[in-house]
């Protein structure tokens, strides 16, 4: 009985060993994938994954579990997000990735500043009156409840000090002049060949009628959020970002 007993914890053991040699990748792949990671992904994700454009992929990953799933992401991208398909072979898809798996695997790099400190920044600055967070806040601006898990913190800071550079493609400022009334100024909401609906600082929304404007012009470059570069002190920026860093939605 004994025997047995010996016998089957050794297969067990031997089968668990296997299954993870199977879902973990030889050394070469990570070393080839950190050579095409550095070329592809990093200026998005950073170098050595610490997050800018795209998310921070030290630590636990949001989209992906183990290996292949994180190849299939690779491949294909993430629908609705800005993670395209990079077109790359399957091999090189699976050396990718694996690399990735050993940063997530890794610790988080902490990020300068205090959270506790910059979430009070983030009130006391009226960054709610924009922003929703778990349900509260305006909505003139994008929903940051998951924001650590799309952008990284190089990217949040950059977003705090020059805005008009970083601002979502979905947020374009437009500003109509009616021929019978005010001037609107804000983000559009929505536009076909005969209408434009602009929500203005205020949070108000401006149906317009075209035909009934006499100048219409798209700011693609401008923004409605203020620059926090002399607003905050170099110190309050680290901790604002540190807060917005522990934003990741649903845990």
């Amino acid at each position: 009985m004994r025997l047995c007993l010996v016998l089957w914890v050794t297969a067990l053991s031997t089968t668990t060993f296997a299954q993870t040699r199977s879902t973990l990748a030889p050394p070469t792949d990570t070393a080839a994938g950190k050579q095409i990671f550095d070329s592809q992904c990093a200026w998005c994700h950073g170098t050595d994954g610490d997050g800018g454009t795209g998310p921070n992929l030290r630590g636990k990953l949001t989209h992906a579990t183990d290996l292949k799933s994180i190849a299939d992401i690779i491949q294909n991208g993430i629908p609705g997000t800005e993670m395209p398909a990079l077109g790359l072979t399957e091999r090189s898809s699976r050396q990718t990735a694996a690399y990735i798996q050993s940063l997530s695997r890794a610790t988080a790099r902490p990020v300068p500043g205090n959270a506790q400190r910059g979430a009070t920044l983030y009130q006391s600055q009226g960054c709610a009156s924009c922003h929703v967070v778990r349900g509260q806040g305006g909505v003139l601006g994008p929903e940051l409840t998951a924001i650590a898990t799309r952008r990284g913190a190089p990217y949040l800071r950059d977003a705090l000090v020059t805005p008009e550079a970083t601002h979502p493609p979905r947020y374009v400022v437009v500003r109509a002049v009616q021929a019978n009334g005010p001037e609107i100024r804000g983000h559009r909401v929505n536009e076909d060949v005969f209408w434009i609906q602009i929500r203005d600082s205020g949070g108000t929304v401006h149906s317009l009628e075209k035909s009934t404007l006499s100048r219409l012009d798209r700011q693609l470059d401008a923004t409605l959020m203020p620059s926090y570069a002399t607003r905050l002190s170099a110190a309050e920026l680290d901790d604002l970002v540190a807060y917005l860093v522990t934003l990741r939605g649903a845990q």
